[in-house]
């Protein structure tokens, strides 16, 4: 085959099917959620050893509370909310995107998943009104959950409906 040939050939690979493009965005979804959980836990951690949160902050409702941690809190805890809730929009992606794939075992985890992060929200915004160690512990775990999860939506063989 010379030069020229090999040029003007073109590729005989198939496109993937729908079906195998919708498991590979369910695993792409799945894989970003990993990636901002790991980002969101090593957030977590600092503000919960480094940062001083507000006197005034003590006592806050739920959604009061992450107001304050937005608008007012230090700037790594208001990166900490946002991507908290960054992560619960992400979260509702990966149960459509599984949903999609008519995948029903990382359906279920992709629910679980997003309930362990809705978790991890209250219990970020407790920690904010209240500073308790249990309520850090609460996002800990739950973040570990939700990391399971997605983790197990990787390595879930890729089974659709025909």
């Amino acid at each position: 085959m010379t030069h020229h040939d090999s040029m003007t050939r073109h590729d005989t690979r198939e496109a993937p099917s729908p079906a195998v493009r919708r498991v590979n965005g369910l695993r792409a979804s799945a894989f970003g959620a990993v990636i901002m959980l790991l980002a969101e836990y090593c957030l977590g951690v600092w503000v919960n050893l480094y940062t001083q949160l507000p006197a005034s902050d003590h006592g806050a409702g739920l959604l009061s509370a992450f107001g304050r941690a937005v608008a007012d809190g230090p700037v790594t805890l208001a990166l900490h909310a946002l991507l908290g809730l960054l992560l619960l929009i992400t979260a509702i992606g990966v149960i459509l995107h599984a949903a999609r794939a008519r995948n029903t075992a990382s359906t279920v985890i992709a629910v679980i998943a997003f309930l362990a992060l809705a978790g991890a929200w209250i219990s970020g915004a407790r920690f904010v009104g209240s500073q308790s160690s249990s309520a850090s512990f609460g996002m800990a775990a739950a973040t570990a959950i939700a990391v399971l999860g997605y983790v197990t939506i990787l390595f879930l063989p890729a089974r659709s409906a025909e």
